[in-house]
């Protein structure tokens, strides 16, 4: 069983939930009142909107995970990239799902506009490659459920390295749901 929501989830959509329908209550005993049906969407638009910026705290305060001990191995004859390391649940709470994002950047990227892309040279247009190639691959896993405070597990996560890579630099996070 995947577990997103914590007490704390539950309590707040329940505050939230109770004052919204106080609030209907109150805007349907008025007598005089014109745009009731208008007020209550309202209500109902704003009380969503808090709901998910609660939701959002609440995971940044209960939702901690920590990595550690990551490595990463290029095997060549396959052109593959393994990654292997350890995702720790640090904070006091289960988390439902932890998922690792790892980005790779091409070394020998020139950053255009602000995004980086490889620019192919007059030699591979020569060739028949006439497209612009991507400069970084990135690939999320889900590397464990139902993490209890205080564990750790392992991890592997095996991406493809392009040929046309010159080298590459990591960038590596995990986040939980």
């Amino acid at each position: 069983m995947n577990t997103y929501f914590t007490l704390w989830h539950y309590a707040a959509i329940t505050l939230m939930t109770l004052g919204l329908i106080a609030l209907i209550i109150m805007t349907l005993r008025k007598e005089n009142e014109k745009y009731k049906f208008s007020i209550i969407f309202t209500y109902i638009l704003a009380a969503l909107g808090f709901m998910f910026g609660a939701i959002l705290i609440i995971d940044s305060y209960t939702k901690k995970i920590t990595l550690s001990d990551v490595k990463d191995t290029r095997f060549l004859p396959t052109e593959k990239i393994f990654f292997t390391g350890y995702v720790s649940n640090s904070g006091n709470y289960t988390i439902g799902e932890v998922s690792v994002e790892i980005k790779i950047v091409n070394r020998d990227t020139p950053e255009l506009e602000g995004k980086p892309a490889y620019q192919s040279n007059a030699f591979a247009e020569l060739i028949g490659d006439k497209g612009v190639k991507p400069s970084y691959l990135v690939v999320t896993e889900v590397v464990a459920t139902n993490l209890k405070p205080g564990h750790r597990k392992e991890f592997r996560i095996i991406m493809r390295h392009p040929p046309y890579f010159k080298g590459y630099t990591k960038y590596i996070r995990a986040f939980g749901q």
